[in-house]
């Protein structure tokens, strides 16, 4: 697993409609809650967040250091509302985790290695899905599960879920049928010019 990132935030007092003020100084607004936690309103800076999840994604688990508070929390992201919808972030919930009790979580899959199909029978690759979901302790989400693409030697061969192979510790909720990627037949195409 890579190593976490730490979000500095404030606690916040301005809430409701008034929080556009925030987000015109540059902070952007936020929530942290969890199971048995009063929920608490911070700010943080919004160009920061954003160099963050760039880096490290939305799936990764981040160390949340809220002024004030003696230790970091660890937290995955819940939410993020953004402007227009697909704009920038407006606002963000954060879950903190419990380290000692499994959750599930998303991860990407790392397509490695090269398709046979491919390389020597001037096949397509085609992938299927690019995440699947998995349960496992907060410290030990991978950060992507790596699939070979070696298996595909034909175009009748499908790698599958269940050919993906999972760290110590990690159970995959995802049907274990379902297709991550196999290889097309190439399409030929022939010149009308030709006789």
């Amino acid at each position: 697993m890579a190593e976490r990132v730490t979000i500095a935030a404030e606690p916040r007092a301005i809430l409701g409609k008034k929080v556009s003020l925030l987000r015109r100084q540059g902070r952007l607004p936020a929530n942290v809650f969890g199971k048995g936690l009063q929920s608490l309103a911070i700010d943080l800076d919004a160009r920061e967040f954003g160099r963050t999840i760039k880096s490290q994604g939305v799936r990764s688990l981040l160390d949340l250091a809220v002024a004030g508070e003696p230790a970091p929390r660890p937290v995955v992201l819940r939410a993020v509302t953004r402007r227009g919808g697909t704009g920038e972030p407006i606002h963000v919930d954060f879950y903190q985790v419990d380290t000692t009790r499994p959750i599930s979580a998303t991860v990407p899959l790392r397509l490695v290695g090269e398709a046979p199909a491919v390389r020597d029978l001037a096949g397509t690759l085609l992938q299927s899905i690019d995440t699947v979901h998995i349960r496992c302790f907060p410290l030990a989400i991978p950060e992507a599960i790596e699939v070979d693409l070696g298996k595909l030697v034909g175009f009748d061969v499908h790698i599958t879920v269940a050919d993906a192979v999972l760290p110590e510790g990690v159970e995959l909720l995802t049907d274990t049928s379902v297709v991550i990627a196999s290889v097309a037949v190439p399409r030929i195409r022939l010149d009308a010019a030709a006789d």
